[in-house]
């Protein structure tokens, strides 16, 4: 390969590394050593808020939801089979997380039905169950997909003004990202050296070069 060929291939791949490495670096301390990504969105909508299948059962990971009143009010959630959960929601006022933005960190809500949803605590639907004063969790696990989460309000106030939190945690993901930042870095310094001894080199060459010319004049 010739030399302005071969330090324009080692320039490309130094810029790829220095990519690499950054993206790396800033994913794993964006997951952080727990390996953990979590989404967030806020509801300002009158209603319950409900995480289908396509969301909660996305990744074959166990996923904590967390949700929290501003105005300090009890919150309840559970999940259940996704057509037990439809059925007990019916055409109920909810905000349906449908979708989900990386690096973002973001939720979608999507406001759909109207009226008042009457208490479903006593169903005897739901697989597992949470509430708290304030804000309440649940951890969902993969073991009955497809389900729906569902979150609403633990009194007798009406549900508004919740911020809901998805996040799903493994530990593999941060090493990943340190690995990723590792070559990125790794290629990045053998190209810069290769492009460094390469016009080294040229410009000994060249050097020569002009000495020999010189000579013969």
């Amino acid at each position: 390969m010739q030399a302005p060929s071969r330090r324009a291939l080692g320039a490309v791949l130094a810029v790829l590394g220095l990519a690499l490495a950054a993206l790396g670096a800033w994913t794993a301390l964006k997951l952080g050593p727990s390996g953990e990504v979590h989404f967030s969105a806020t509801s300002k909508a009158t209603g319950a808020i409900v995480v289908e299948p396509g969301i909660l059962n996305s990744l074959d990971l166990p996923v904590r939801i967390k949700a929290t009143r501003g105005d300090g009010g009890a919150v309840w959630m559970a999940a259940a089979p996704s057509t037990d959960a439809g059925a007990v929601l019916a055409k109920s006022a909810v905000s349906t997380v449908s979708g989900v933005h990386f690096p973002a960190g973001t939720l979608d809500l999507r406001v759909s039905g109207a009226g008042a949803l009457h208490d479903i605590s006593a169903a005897d639907i739901w697989r597992v169950s949470s509430k708290g004063a304030g804000s309440a969790e649940l951890l969902v696990s993969q073991g009955g997909a497809p389900e729906t989460a569902v979150v609403t309000s633990g009194d007798a106030t009406a549900l508004t003004n919740v911020t809901v939190t998805l996040t799903w945690a493994q530990k593999p993901w941060f090493f990943e990202a340190l690995a990723m930042a590792v070559i990125g870095a790794i290629v990045a310094a053998f190209a810069l050296i290769d492009v460094s001894n390469s016009r080294r080199t040229a410009r000994w060459a060249h050097s020569v070069r002009t000495r020999r010319s010189r000579v013969r004049t």
